[in-house]
């Protein structure tokens, strides 16, 4: 599953967070920002998309 930058996710740990663009690519981790502005690496697998219902 391709998670894009933009994608509201939640973590393992249960926070949410928001995919953003990293500085460099890479296919099996994406790089989340969550509350209070930290930027942390997870593995594509550990994040769960949220969506959202129109």
């Amino acid at each position: 599953m391709t998670i894009v930058p933009g994608t509201p996710v939640k973590l393992p740990d249960g926070r949410d967070g928001i995919v953003i663009p990293p500085p460099i690519s890479s296919r099996d981790r994406v790089l989340v920002k969550v509350k209070g502005g930290k930027k942390v690496w997870f593995g594509v697998d550990e994040c769960v998309p949220v969506f959202s219902a129109p």
